[in-house]
């Protein structure tokens, strides 16, 4: 008797209860947020208003030391941070522009802002403004971030490549051929057997390693216009909106494929996480080949996907405090 009253205790206050251990996070328009331990059965949500694009827009989603950080904003680089995926600290970096990447390396958390602004941080409290890009123009703006090889590459309208060297924390900025329009696509970068594949418009499936030296720096416009590119572990795909699907195991050679994958991916742990247009219509997939729906009941919007280890307790991470 004892067991089935705790048992039912339990199950009425888990749903209350904040997550601790590995857990996936979704974000998207108007604050909203929500996490599930296992990226099917979403919990603790969150949001600030309605999907549109405000200051309540978030754009990614990090973990670092236990804690998830989420980046967005409109006219200033808004942050909020939780524990335990249901009590959230909220604040701004006043001077940086809406945050577009949130990439850990050696033990440091970067954010990477619309206008390539870089910051830093150690310990989650204390954000450090330590680059900023010198843009072709003032619309160059990064969408999309991905990190490996030491450095961090952001992409984004009109075809900048941000390369950031955490240890000369110097910013170099490649202009991608063909890229004439803005053309925005928030998920046109992947890291993956070694190298950075950045996608855009006309076909453009550019590599590097080191985001200085590229290769395929040129469109193809047979392709259509890259929409994301996501890395599956084994292989990258690069989506379009009616060019089907296109495939490379060394981002150089690339296969052509009928099938229609999601318009946006991103990886999110073992998985990949996918929609196109409303974007509340999930799917997931490990391989990019067989995909599966992911429910989500309450229809919220994303439009980023993480993992990782929440502590599942204590304060939220205090961040800066916005006007």
């Amino acid at each position: 008797m004892k067991t089935f009253g705790f048992a039912l205790w339990f199950m009425i206050l888990a749903p209350l209860v904040g997550y601790g251990g590995e857990t996936y996070l979704a974000v998207g328009p108007g604050g909203q947020r929500m996490s599930a331990v296992d990226g099917l059965d979403w919990g603790n949500h969150v949001a600030w208003g309605e999907p549109k694009h405000d200051q309540n827009d978030l754009n990614v989603a990090a973990f670092f030391k236990g804690a998830a950080y989420v980046g967005g904003g409109y006219s200033i680089a808004r942050l909020t941070a939780t524990r335990d995926g249901q009590t959230w600290s909220e604040g701004a970096l006043p001077k940086g522009s809406p945050i577009f990447g949130l990439e850990v390396l050696n033990d440091v958390l970067y954010a990477i802002t619309l206008r390539g602004q870089v910051y830093k941080t150690a310990d989650g409290q204390t954000w450090t403004l330590v680059a900023a890009a010198e843009m072709p123009t003032k619309t160059h703006w990064i969408r999309a971030a991905a990190s490996g090889n030491g450095i961090i590459i952001g992409s984004g309208d009109y075809g900048p490549a941000l390369a950031f060297d955490p240890k000369t924390e110097k910013i170099t900025v490649t202009q991608m051929a063909g890229q004439k329009d803005k053309n925005a696509g928030l998920k046109r970068v992947a890291f993956g057997n070694g190298v950075f594949v950045v996608g855009g418009q006309d076909g453009l499936l550019a590599v590097t390693r080191d985001g200085i030296t590229w290769q395929n720096n040129h469109e193809h416009a047979e392709r259509g216009d890259i929409k994301s590119v996501v890395w599956t572990g084994k292989m990258f795909l690069a989506s379009t909106d009616k060019m089907g699907t296109w495939t490379s195991e060394d981002g150089l050679v690339w296969q052509h494929e009928q099938r229609q994958l999601p318009r946006m991916m991103v990886r999110a742990g073992s998985w990949i996480y996918g929609w196109s247009w409303p974007p509340f219509k999930l799917q997931r997939s490990q391989d990019g080949l067989a995909w599966e729906p992911v429910p989500n009941e309450q229809e919220y919007h994303v439009k980023h996907v993480a993992f990782g280890q929440l502590a599942g307790h204590g304060a939220p991470p205090p961040i800066p405090a916005g006007k």
